[in-house]
């Protein structure tokens, strides 16, 4: 009837309505409601009865911030949820299903799907290619179809490597995933092409002398000559280790310019959506503009592998956080890089084992998190400040685990099987929340009341938490966005109780 962690060393309950207990080695007691489960059919074990519908993706509508849209475990469904209004918390305002398939991609905006489907085969290339040729637009306030475009030529890519932009833009990959392709959906032709026209590197660009300079020292450090040697080496095998020394540097170097031509692994998109930056398994990354669409800069370090799977992009794109490591001085760093400029502005050496990275809008504070110790740590690169907070008993840190700041940077919320809040200024851990089911998905809503939401694996609930309430003034929206799928009534409150800050 109910799951929690660790051995419950003494519990009591009453009128099987509630439980209370505490678990070994915790100082919180913990609380189970078991009025709602006495009766519950999904207990029995039946291997006919229908599966659980989880939530895969929340995503939240920028127009009408009262609502959410959540794709489902299966495919094909919708769920919207009003956010706003306490009395509709408990279930969602529409519920759609068979919407598409698993073979269809579908993008919300706006409470509007946007489905690519009928895939097939584009005959006038040279080699046949796989494409979308059908677009389909469905309303969800009026549950109908407004619009239905064929004759399309969307190259297939997996969900997360598409992006909706404004003005109903398509972001994705082409065929080869050498660069982006913007899409109008308006008309279905491809408004444009995000690619790298020019590949000189900065490296090409380093004199042969420099090139000695730096072989003799990097050679020095991997120990292909030791000191002892530099006295006793004659005049020919100096002269001839160096030319072979400059050879290698050459090949090394034609390798990294081999890299310029890897296919895309990944990119990250500016919150405001203007700024893109990739990743090609390389020691190089790109940025590049989405409203210019040209190429900005190359972001270069010949002795790190450069990727963005632990790294973190600010709202306008300015600054990006990842974490390399690098070869030469064998050492884990996390790098501060200014894309504007194109180069390194901080780094924080010897910090092994990050596995989650976030940052403030303005880059003045970066978190993250270490795995081996379940740690996190707040660094201030303008400040050169750094700290460390300790976690809590039970917390496991890995590389699924997600880091959001909120509150200007004072605080964050980390999801690691567990949902807590941290106050970085104070360095502790102000709450943790531990569900019974598996957390599948989590979205951090920047309004007024400081919110989130969590969505799981097993179950179509959404569960909405406010952070704080304290001191905070609820800004005047527009009721009737609150009311768009019919909702209105006098007799509701409007603002959620005391009691129900954590739903």
């Amino acid at each position: 009837m109910a799951r929690f962690p660790g051995l419950l060393t003494a519990g009591i309950s009453s009128h099987l309505q509630f439980c209370l207990g505490f678990c070994m080695g915790e100082r919180c007691m913990r609380l189970w409601n078991l009025a709602s489960r006495i009766n519950d059919q999904t207990l029995t074990y039946n291997i006919h009865r229908a599966q659980n519908d989880g939530t895969q993706e929340i995503m939240p509508v920028d127009k009408y911030p009262s609502y959410v849209v959540c794709h489902g475990m299966r495919p094909g469904t919708v769920r919207v949820w009003n956010i706003s209004r306490a009395s509709f918390r408990g279930r969602p305002v529409r519920v759609e299903h068979g919407l598409f398939s698993s073979a269809d991609v579908a993008l919300a905006r706006d409470l509007r799907l946007y489905i690519l489907t009928d895939r097939g085969m584009a005959t006038f290339t040279d080699t046949p290619t796989p494409v979308y040729q059908t677009l389909l637009v469905y309303d969800l306030l009026t549950r109908s179809y407004v619009k239905r475009q064929s004759g399309l030529f969307i190259v297939p890519c997996p969900q997360q490597d598409y992006r909706l932009l404004k003005g109903e833009l398509l972001l994705g990959l082409s065929e080869n995933r050498d660069h982006l392709i913007l899409w109008d959906l308006e008309s279905g032709y491809i408004k444009g092409r995000i690619k790298t026209y020019h590949r000189e590197s900065l490296l090409t660009s380093t004199p042969l002398k420099d090139i000695q300079s730096q072989t003799v020292s990097t050679g020095a450090r991997k120990g292909l000559l030791m000191p002892w040697d530099w006295r006793t080496e004659s005049h020919t095998a100096r002269k001839r280790r160096q030319e072979c020394e400059v050879q290698r540097e050459k090949e090394e170097q034609r390798c990294l310019e081999r890299e310029k031509h890897n296919s895309i692994d990944q990119y990250l998109l500016s919150g405001d959506e203007k700024v893109v930056v990739c990743s090609y398994f390389a020691h190089h990354l790109n940025v590049f503009s989405v409203v210019t669409q040209e190429h900005l800069h190359t972001l270069e370090d010949r002795w790190s592998l450069l990727g963005l799977r632990i790294a973190a992009l600010t709202h306008s794109g300015g600054h990006l956080v990842i974490s390399n490591y690098s070869e030469t001085q064998r050492s884990p760093y996390l790098t501060l890089w200014n894309t504007k400029h194109g180069r390194i502005q901080k780094r924080l050496k010897n910090e092994p084992g990050i596995c989650c990275v976030a940052i403030t809008s303005d880059a003045s504070r970066i978190a993250f998190g270490i795995s081996k110790c379940n740690k996190l740590k707040v660094w201030e690169p303008f400040r050169r400040k750094h700290k460390t907070i300790s976690g809590y008993r039970g917390l496991k840190l890995d590389v699924s685990s997600q880091l959001y700041i909120t509150d200007g940077g004072s605080k964050a919320i980390l999801l690691a099987d567990e949902v807590s809040v941290w106050d970085l200024d104070a360095g502790t851990v102000l709450s943790v929340f531990t569900p019974d089911s598996r957390i599948q998905c989590m979205s951090v809503l920047s309004n007024e009341n400081s919110s989130l939401l969590v969505g799981f694996s097993d179950t179509p609930a959404l569960i909405s938490m406010t952070l704080s309430k304290q001191g905070l003034t609820t800004a005047s929206r527009d009721k009737r966005q609150d009311q768009m799928f019919g909702e209105s009534s006098s007799s509701e409150e409007e603002e959620e109780p005391e009691s129900n800050r954590v739903r």
